[in-house]
């Protein structure tokens, strides 16, 4: 994992911070060594068409052509000498990701549409909770987000009625999870319904995961048949895959997300998804069993909220049974579980929703 390998082998992000700053340094060498070369072989010239006879200057002269040749190709060589020993050695694998770790503590709200913000209450009374199934089954965990992300606090219940139908529209269809989650500046509760509620499709985690977050950004009521049902409208196909369907799905609900496939890598998503829960923003990521089976029968959908206060990543997701998932910190959750990209270019990678 690349953070844990650049903390173990750099020590911690500060000497990370200084080989980004070196690699600065090296790429304004590259730009402002031979400029000062080519000025100083104007000057020598100059000086030599005024006194031809001085044998200093053409040694200078061609002292400076090598000076010129070596500040234009060392920085090429040292980078392409790093990325050939990639993970071979400590020094190169901090080398090649310092720039993905360093000046970390800062982060910029991801702008997903012009659309204007809906308001979200702040005060929790004012959604509709459901009533709790009483069975051995149900539980309540609550956790405290230790100042990594917009998200303070986080309370996740299971096995939760929900009377509007957000998690299915069946009378037996429960919510497999129900997460209320504490910001700055609002309080949100997201519901995830089960993959077996009544008349969906098989596989339909996507579509819960989806569904979760739109409602949950747009303070709205549709269960998952309702993105189903649409589904179906568009090619007679309710499962929800495919660039075209995700697009289509956030147009047609008027929902302010982003869904990337192929085009953004497993390294660029962890980025994205890194700014996002700083901002309070869910990600909806799409892992795979062979890279985590405690979290994929084949591949799943899982919408990450926010952290632990141990910096492992909380998400909800539409079976329940993953909540005894081995705890994993956002990268080893991104980079070691995510499906890959072919799986990517026909499904999905990831979706970023914004309040």
């Amino acid at each position: 994992m690349i953070l844990y390998d650049i903390n173990k082998t750099c020590s911690d992000a500060a000497l990370a911070n200084i080989m980004a700053v070196l690699k600065n340094i090296l790429n304004i060498i590259h730009i402002i060594g031979p400029i000062i070369c080519l000025i100083s072989i104007v000057v020598v010239f100059t000086k030599m068409m005024m006194n031809p006879d001085d044998k200093k200057l053409i040694k200078g002269l061609s002292n400076t052509f090598i000076a010129l040749v070596v500040l234009f190709f060392i920085p090429y060589f040292v980078n392409v000498v790093m990325l050939m020993l990639d993970d071979s050695f400590n020094f190169s694998k901090c080398w090649n990701y310092s720039e993905e770790v360093s000046f970390s503590s800062g982060s910029t709200y991801i702008t997903l549409s012009n659309k204007e913000a809906k308001k979200i209450y702040t005060d929790p009374s004012v959604y509709e909770k459901g009533d709790e199934k009483k069975t051995d089954d149900d539980s309540s965990t609550n956790y405290s987000a230790n100042g990594l992300g917009a998200a303070k606090r986080i309370s996740i219940k299971y096995n939760v009625k929900d009377s509007k139908g957000r998690c299915g529209k069946g009378k037996n269809d429960r919510c497999s999870q129900v997460a209320t989650v504490e910001y700055v500046d609002r309080t949100v509760v997201y519901y995830m319904g089960y993959q077996n509620n009544s008349n969906l499709l098989g596989g339909s985690c996507r579509a819960h995961a989806f569904t979760c977050g739109m409602n949950a950004v747009n303070n709205s009521y549709y269960s998952t048949l309702d993105l189903q049902n649409y589904m179906k409208s568009i090619d007679g196909n309710g499962v929800f895959k495919g660039k075209k369907k995700y697009n289509s799905a956030i147009n047609h609900f008027g929902v302010n997300a982003k869904a990337y496939f192929e085009e953004t890598s497993i390294k660029e998503s962890y980025s994205l998804a890194k700014k996002a829960l700083a901002n309070g923003q869910p990600v909806m990521i799409f892992v795979a069993h062979d890279k985590c089976s405690d979290l994929a029968g084949s591949h799943h959908a899982l919408l990450l909220l926010g952290y632990d206060n141990s910096g492992n990543v909380i998400f909800l997701d539409s079976c329940g049974k993953y909540r005894n998932a081995k705890k994993r910190n956002l990268e080893q959750l991104i980079l070691g579980c995510m499906s890959g990209d072919s799986i990517a270019h026909n499904w999905m990678r990831m979706v970023i929703f914004s309040f």
